[in-house]
């Protein structure tokens, strides 16, 4: 898709946002303030064509059987009539003998109809974490921002598979809330919200997460963008809450590139960007205990992860957002493929 097309798309996107806030008023979100985004994300967009353009025809599929209404790509939890093969179930009285399998009944004698997995629609939930952490950002654009991309990136993948999409938006508490809908027009809604919102304020991940819990009523997708700063244990529970009711998690941890490095050399102050304090440091006297510190961290949240069922994957801001996701999606689909094809075998 060229440049000049994606950015016709969007404007189309956009009027067709304003002329529905018109028909219907409580379609639309609220936004809340605008971004300044600082300096390194000023009249930055974060719906870019050159990142769709690397992300090209890449879906994303569900690993875990979801609920539909729509034909889409995903497996569904009812039966139907496709090609994905789900299991045999021995003839009953009244069912159509031409899905019969003859040669099931040439190897035990017995009649077997087969049945298929039915494809269906998709509902995504997007959490974009915007609390006060979130600014961080020196070579970079902040993680915001780049969380902002990410977002906007993987809700056009979505709505292109006629998903539903919906967007979240945490930090001390649950910011901004858009339901999932698959209209064309919700990827304007996603950007305004996105686009109209402030990193700011403390970070209480689970508990903003928890009031989320019961919002999707469908088994469904659920992505959370956030540097993942916090209690380990509380996030790794919520998380756990949405895979025991059927959701595919993914986590996409956006850090800047000096928060794995920490590359500075003189004495500083450094500013929490959650709260009002402000300290002086000798980044040489530290540097070896924040190294192994941090590491300590992303080892347990790794860890966490995975002992929840979660899908998760660093991402740090100095990488391009498009090269990146188009990896980790392609890599999920040769995962699924491998996995499906073994259970057939």
């Amino acid at each position: 898709m060229s440049e000049s097309r994606v950015n016709q798309f969007v404007n189309s996107l956009r009027e067709r946002q304003a002329k529905d806030a018109q028909d219907d008023p409580a379609a639309g979100a609220a936004p809340s303030t605008r971004s300044d985004e600082g300096t390194s994300g000023v009249g930055r967009p974060i719906f870019d064509p050159q990142m769709l353009s690397k992300l090209g025809q890449l879906e994303i599929i569900s690993s875990t059987v979801v609920d539909g209404f729509l034909s889409g790509k995903h497996r569904s939890t009812h039966k139907g009539g496709c090609t994905d093969f789900a299991e045999f179930r021995p003839y009953s009285q009244g069912d159509d003998i031409r899905q019969l399998d003859w040669r099931h009944y040439a190897k035990c004698d017995r009649y077997y109809v087969k049945r298929f997995d039915d494809e269906t629609n998709l509902q995504a939930l997007l959490i974009a974490d915007a609390s006060g952490s979130m600014q961080f950002g020196m070579s970079t654009v902040t993680k915001w921002h780049y969380a902002q991309m990410a977002t906007a990136c993987l809700g056009h993948l979505l709505l292109r598979q006629r998903d539903s999409v919906g967007l979240a938006v945490v930090g001390e508490t649950l910011r901004n809330y858009v339901r999932p809908l698959p209209r064309a027009s919700q990827l304007a809604r996603v950007l305004n919200v996105l686009e109209n919102t402030q990193a700011s304020g403390e970070s209480a991940l689970g508990t903003s997460l928890l009031e989320l819990t019961g919002r999707l009523k469908r088994r469904g997708m659920v992505m959370l963008l956030s540097d993942c700063f916090g209690e380990v244990a509380q996030l790794k529970h919520v998380l756990q809450q949405f895979r025991a009711r059927g959701h595919d998690v993914m986590v996409f941890q956006i850090l800047a590139p000096e928060e794995l490095t920490f590359p500075f050399r003189r004495e500083s102050f450094f500013q929490d960007l959650e709260l009002p304090r402000r300290i002086q440091v000798s980044p040489n006297a530290i540097r070896k205990q924040y190294l192994a510190e941090f590491q300590a961290f992303q080892d347990e949240l790794r860890a966490s992860m995975t002992d929840a069922g979660v899908d998760f994957i660093t991402m740090t801001t100095d990488q391009d957002i498009g090269e990146t996701l188009a990896r980790y999606l392609r890599r999920r689909a040769a995962l699924k493929s491998t996995a499906t094809a073994r259970i057939r075998t």
